[in-house]
């Protein structure tokens, strides 16, 4: 493909979902957010997590926007990206039917964060223009720093 081509009308699509999956997380880290606003500190935590899982999905769609320009080949397809999209709707409609403590819910947002660092990086695409794959990159360091933040107020929360 060359610089001037555009992914497919499917590929187009997936990137669409992959923005819907960054929009379902910081829907559910705003509904956090929300749950948990008795406690300024945690709250804080996931109001912070939720705006960076926003600027992720203005990356999808700033790729969809390009038309996938900078995108070699994407390597998630389209029923992998549906699953993903469902888990998270799954888990934000189980949060919101049963409000979980402060515990399980950094629990969740941990083990949830751990599977988007692996999608961002390892299932998205395969980059054939650098600003584009360090855009990714970038998601990827920011879910590290989720883990990194949510374990911290794990273990805080643990020891209180």
């Amino acid at each position: 493909m060359s610089n001037q081509e555009n992914l497919s009308t499917n590929n187009l699509h997936i990137l669409e979902v992959c923005c819907k999956i960054e929009e379902g997380c910081s829907q559910l880290y705003h509904y956090l957010s929300l749950l948990f606003k008795d406690d300024p500190k945690v709250s804080a935590l996931w109001d912070k997590t939720a705006k960076e899982e926003d600027n992720h999905a203005e990356q999808f769609r700033f790729a969809c926007r390009t038309k996938g320009r900078g995108i070699e080949i994407l390597k998630i397809d389209t029923q992998k990206a549906d699953t993903i999209l469902s888990r998270i709707q799954s888990i934000y409609d189980a949060v919101k039917k049963t409000p979980p403590t402060i515990k399980d819910a950094l629990d969740i947002a941990i083990r949830l964060e751990q599977g988007m660092a692996d999608y961002h990086m390892y299932a998205v695409a395969i980059f054939k223009d650098e600003n584009m794959e360090q855009l990714f990159k970038a998601m990827m360091r920011y879910d590290n720093q989720h883990i990194e933040m949510l374990e911290k107020a794990l273990v805080e929360l643990s020891h209180a």
